[in-house]
């Protein structure tokens, strides 16, 4: 009987010896096993917002309550209602609300169903709580412009920050999903970029501030490395020792197992690196740690990519589709992420300043003589949102019906 294209690669392509047959087994145990834990994601995220979500609220009424404190509106471009003095900004992240939910729709509705035979693991935990990060957004940041300032701007980036680090996860749980970190310790790491972003907008020194989360950044970056290297999790010591002999093997390239994945790494260590020593620097000369939130969400996007971008290389390099509409998703993403920032660039306020010379950045609205240029940021923003999240989760539908066992780890 003949055999296959798909047989015959897969013979083609058998380990050459005992450790590259072991690693081959373990990798692909990860595509057999349903991770039971990631079903706790979105449960315990909507935990999260709930329980964050009750003081929050209290906290923005009472102080948009007291005529003491100052909010940071763009007074060019207030348009009361319902009690609101902006109404317009607080009604310009429905745009999130309508995203969010349009994703967890479809997600729902074309969920595949599991066999145990074809395709990657089937959990959409992961998906739903990408789906709910972007409805969070919408609803904390129309809390924060309630009453826009210093006070509650943690309120408009922290569920930015959970969703770009679960686009990460989601990304690399596909082909790994018994080893992705739970819900408890995710949200764990997530907690604490949101209490550095917490301790930026204090008084605390810049020196010590910056001094703490290099090392919390060398920590992330030594075991995340080692790990992303390895295919498992390592301690201190063994992700240091791989570490170092992957750092001897720059010098000799031709010993380099996966050369691809290698080089991802290395340039987004360099790159992260670079950017977090470029902000610590302007951050201790010219005080500017308060835009931190800048530099995680950054980061956090700029590792993604890069791993997005290493991913489809390997799904290149071993012969699976990339539909073409992935690509229309990405021309929609830079597109809107492009405009987004191009309007979000143009200030019309500035809590870190007094509020008076915010006011001097106040600028009239630019689209229907009601929205200005930072409700354009929501509407752009949300596109891009809902583009990057649906590539995350279509990418791999060319292989729904691809024996599991023909299905590579990278």
């Amino acid at each position: 009987m003949e055999l296959d294209i798909e047989e015959r690669q897969s013979i083609i392509e058998l380990p050459v010896n005992v450790q590259e047959l072991l690693l081959q087994s373990e990798l692909r145990r990860q595509l057999k096993s349903q991770p039971v834990y990631l079903k706790y994601f979105w449960k315990i995220l909507l935990i999260i917002s709930v329980f964050y979500s009750l003081p929050s609220i209290q906290f923005v009424f009472f102080q948009y309550s007291d005529s003491d404190i100052k909010c940071y509106f763009n007074y060019k471009c207030v348009r009361p209602f319902l009690g609101l003095t902006a109404f317009n900004n607080v009604l310009s992240n429905i745009f999130y609300i309508v995203s969010g939910s349009s994703f967890l729709l479809i997600t729902y509705l074309t969920r595949a169903k599991e066999d145990g035979i074809h395709g990657l693991h089937t959990d959409m935990s992961l998906y739903y709580s990408m789906g709910l990060t972007i409805l969070l957004e919408g609803f904390f940041s129309a809390l924060y412009h309630v009453c826009p300032s210093r006070l509650n701007f943690q309120f408009d980036t922290t569920f930015m920050l959970i969703g770009s680090g679960l686009l990460f996860f989601t990304l690399h749980q596909k082909r790994h999903a018994t080893y992705t970190a739970g819900a408890f310790k995710a949200f764990t790491f997530f907690s604490l970029f949101i209490f550095f972003n917490f301790l930026s907008l204090t008084n605390i020194n810049p020196y010590v501030f910056w001094a703490l989360f290099m090392i919390l950044f060398a920590y992330i970056s030594i075991f995340g490395s080692a790990y992303l290297l390895a295919h498992r999790r390592l301690g201190l010591n063994p992700s240091v020792t791989v570490l170092w002999s992957y750092y001897k093997k720059i010098l000799q390239p031709s010993t380099i197992e996966d050369k691809p994945r290698f080089i991802a790494i290395l340039f987004s260590n360099v790159f992260s690196w670079a950017c977090v020593i470029a902000f610590a620097i302007l951050g201790i000369a010219y005080n500017m740690s308060k835009n931190f939130s800048n530099l995680i969400l950054g980061v956090i996007i700029l590792n993604f990519l890069v791993y997005l971008f290493y991913y489809i290389a390997m799904k290149i390099k071993y012969g699976e589709k990339v539909y073409a509409f992935i690509w229309v998703l990405f021309v929609v993403m830079v597109s809107s992420w492009g405009l987004g920032i191009y309007f979000f660039e143009i200030p019309v306020t500035n809590k870190f300043l007094s509020f008076d010379e915010s006011k001097l950045l106040n600028r009239p609205c630019v689209v229907f003589d009601y929205f200005d240029t930072h409700d354009v940021w929501h509407f752009f923003s949300s596109i891009g949102l809902f583009s990057i999240m649906s590539i995350v989760y279509f990418i791999d539908f060319d292989l729904r019906k691809v024996p599991r066992s023909l299905i590579h780890v990278f």
